[in-house]
């Protein structure tokens, strides 16, 4: 909580110093995670401060402080995963309003899912940056992906019934799969079809931006497969990955009686 604080409440004239103290701290910082994933308050209190130094400071970071954040919360998901994948369990709630109520008990879950955000918009600052001091993008989606392997065994339908997981998730998968198709094609065949399955699901979501995040990803893919053949790989050992896509959109989609406010999506 002290860190935290200290994150939220720094000057902007303070910033350089503050980035120089807790650089060298990272490493020990994420390293509480292992002592400490089974208490939710010191967890979700360590993933915070991580989600809020990446959103207020990623912006100043240079090369070496990146590649020093990004080992730091590469190791805290890590710890985090593998303390929560197995004993976290989400039963399905009987209503929108029992999700809601029961939503601040994973907060812990959408700060580590915040925190891939934050991290992803390290990318693009750099790409605008005038100087040559920037982390390279592989670096940038190496991190996001390898997070995503992390907290994907969570995200089960159970988890994704709460609407603010649910949204910045979606967000987040989506995103990767539109923006960065070449490397998602790439990814090791678990992931890329975990990744997958939950775009699959996210489509026919009544929530139609979720929708809208899930369809646009599933087309990035059919996109770059169309210009590169990226997807060859994995079609020789599973030829039915867009058989499976396209009896999805069909069935739970475009037949469906209300399908207007996802038509384009569902077109691309």
């Amino acid at each position: 909580e002290l860190y935290g604080g200290i994150a939220r409440a720094s000057e902007a004239n303070e910033t350089d110093r503050f980035v120089r103290f807790i650089t060298p701290a990272l490493p020990e910082l994420s390293g509480l995670m292992n002592f400490f994933a089974k208490d939710r308050t010191v967890c979700e209190g360590l993933l915070r401060f991580f989600s809020d130094y990446a959103e207020y400071y990623i912006v100043l970071l240079d090369r070496e402080q990146s590649a020093a954040l990004f080992s730091a919360s590469a190791e805290l998901l890590k710890s985090y995963s593998s303390q929560h994948c197995a004993s976290r369990v989400v039963q399905n709630t009987r209503s929108p309003q029992d999700a809601l109520d029961q939503e601040d008990e994973y907060s812990d879950i959408l700060c580590a899912i915040q925190l891939l955000i934050h991290l992803g918009t390290k990318d693009f600052i750099d790409i605008c940056s005038t100087t040559n001091d920037g982390v390279d993008s592989q670096q940038v989606t190496d991190i996001i992906f390898f997070g995503l392997q992390q907290i994907i065994p969570l995200m089960n339908q159970g988890l994704l019934q709460f609407p603010s997981l649910c949204t910045y998730y979606f967000s987040l998968v989506g995103f990767m799969m539109d923006t960065y198709p070449d490397k998602v094609c790439i990814l090791p065949y678990d992931l890329f079809d975990s990744l997958l399955q939950s775009l699959l699901y996210g489509m026919s979501h009544m929530d139609k931006g979720i929708a809208k995040c899930s369809m646009q990803g599933i087309a990035g893919i059919a996109k770059e497969h169309m210009k590169t053949r990226a997807l060859a790989a994995h079609l020789g050992a599973h030829p039915d990955i867009f058989d499976r896509c396209s009896a999805q959109l069909l069935q739970q989609v475009v037949f469906q009686n209300v399908v207007w406010d996802r038509l384009e999506s569902a077109g691309m």
